[in-house]
């Protein structure tokens, strides 16, 4: 169950699920994105602020899109997103090809090293302390 939240947009009061913001705010927020996705679709070439600038979406919202690799900006040399493990120019993303194929062994390596769950069968537990032990009992008396 989610949790009451305030908007960090708006103020509005609302039930948190999966995003931090109420639903209106999700819905202009995903409006936005559709337009500037329409005019990076007959706009290839353009920079964030080119972007912003015509659409008037925030160049922080475009470079989060960017990170979430919802869209593809083309910012030529020097972009403007690091890989967050090496620090080298991305173009979308966390990180770059280089570091994640290294994250993808790790994490390959890792989980064949994970030794696997004991496949013995659980023995009968054995009473603990004192107290009433009548099953128990009936079996012992058998």
């Amino acid at each position: 169950m989610g949790e009451l939240r305030n908007c960090p947009v708006c103020g509005k009061v609302f039930v948190k699920l999966l995003k931090n913001l109420c639903p209106d705010c999700i819905d202009k927020e995903e409006r936005e994105f559709e337009e500037v996705r329409l005019y990076l679709k007959d706009n290839p070439g353009a920079s964030i602020g080119e972007i912003s600038e015509f659409t008037g979406v925030d160049e922080d919202k475009i470079l989060k899109w960017m990170r979430e690799d919802r869209i593809d900006v083309c910012v030529g040399k020097g972009g403007v997103l690091t890989c967050k493990r090496c620090g080298s120019d991305i173009i979308a993303g966390n990180l770059c090809s280089k570091c994640a194929q290294v994250l993808a062994a790790e994490i390959k390596s890792a989980t064949h090293s994970v030794p696997l769950k004991d496949t013995e069968p659980d023995k009968p537990k054995e009473p603990k302390g004192r107290g009433m032990f009548v099953a128990q009992k009936l079996r012992d008396d058998n």
